[in-house]
């Protein structure tokens, strides 16, 4: 999997963040139209440059373009030959392609090579089977890599998830195990920063636990400071998921969003995080984002990370995979934990 941006929603139809390159307004507009139409997440890009450096951040890029050129063969030759992104798809739209240049796309890996005006079950149909192919290369290359790197996985979980399991049977109390888990997650990606977020029956993110070792933020949990922050709301005012905050996206899509630098993404809204920053001096980079989920693949919280560090230097660096993997299995912890709180607290409710 791509170390950029990876989005690995549980299933293929879960909402799919698609990349769109479009020289016609009009085309943007009727793309979009029908790509939101049927859920998915859309991100327009300035130009085809750009769409190929940030390739990674998507599950499937479109280009649309009045007609095919040399700069739409060098993407595709680009996205075939890479070791990373191989398997993000590539659908080309054209207002005129000869069958010499539709064949000539198809050879270099495109998905498909549609015209106008568009066919929306035809883009539909492209759509949905890419974003599943990747989904399932992307979880495939989780289990080989866990395979592939099983003594340093065995040490990691030896090491962290089966004693913070196994002080489960002696720990009662849920808010100091989700306290062991984000102690534990941090500690193994070497993160400044971590957060986790409860679900709540209304639909709400409500902070749990807040820490940042580096600015000594030590907010929730039993020795933490009260939160004040309000809880972030999981739909709008009209009822549709509510995914301007990669914490918001993360428990409605159950994906994982791994971001190298959220001061370069437009897809989320990093506002606040900007602003927190510039008052006290600080630098959010890296964010990697995971859903709790229980048996029944049900969201019921959301574990976030901040700022992985080097071991080597100290800098900022990217969350890699064998952390996500790692931190993934945590999450399974949390999730279990916050089920049998939410339990608890029913039952407490039932009683008084």
């Amino acid at each position: 999997m791509d170390t950029q941006s990876i989005t690995t929603p549980a299933s293929a139809s879960l909402p799919a963040n698609i990349l769109v390159f479009a020289t016609s307004d009009d085309h943007r507009k009727e793309i979009a139209r029908v790509l939101s139409n049927a859920g998915h997440l859309v991100d327009f890009l300035p130009s085809i440059e750009e769409a190929q450096a940030r390739i990674t951040s998507g599950d499937l890029l479109i280009v649309s373009t009045a007609m095919l050129s040399e700069r739409e063969y060098t993407l595709l030759e680009a996205v075939r030959q890479s070791e990373t992104v191989w398997h993000v798809s590539v659908i080309l739209l054209a207002d005129a392609a000869t069958s010499e240049q539709s064949n000539r796309s198809l050879a270099l890996g495109a998905a498909d090579c549609l015209g106008w005006p568009l066919q929306p079950d035809r883009l539909l149909a492209r759509v949905n089977a890419a974003v599943a192919r990747k989904r399932q290369i992307d979880r495939e290359s989780r289990f080989r890599t866990l395979g592939t790197k099983g003594n340093t996985r065995s040490q990691s979980l030896f090491g962290s998830i089966i004693p913070t399991a196994g002080a489960m049977l002696h720990e009662k109390d849920p808010v100091r195990l989700l306290e062991m888990v984000l102690a534990e997650s941090m500690r193994i990606a070497d993160s400044e920063g971590g957060t986790i977020y409860m679900r709540s029956d209304e639909d709400e993110l409500h902070f749990v636990l807040v820490r940042n070792d580096k600015l000594n933020i030590n907010m929730g949990g039993s020795v933490g400071k009260p939160i004040s922050f309000p809880p972030l709301k999981l739909k709008d005012a009209d009822g549709k998921p509510n995914d301007k905050y990669v914490a918001c996206h993360v428990a409605t899509s159950g994906a994982f969003i791994n971001i190298p630098d959220a001061y370069e993404v437009e897809r989320f809204d990093f506002s606040g995080t900007k602003k927190f920053d510039q008052s006290i001096g600080y630098r959010s980079k890296s964010f990697l984002t995971v859903p709790l989920k229980n048996e029944n693949q049900f969201v019921t919280g959301v574990l976030q990370l901040i700022n992985a560090r080097n071991p080597l230097t100290g800098a900022v660096a990217n969350f890699n995979l064998e952390v996500q993997a790692t931190i993934e299995v945590l999450g399974l912890l949390a999730a279990a934990i916050m089920d049998a709180h939410r339990a608890a607290q029913g039952q407490k409710r039932k009683a008084d």
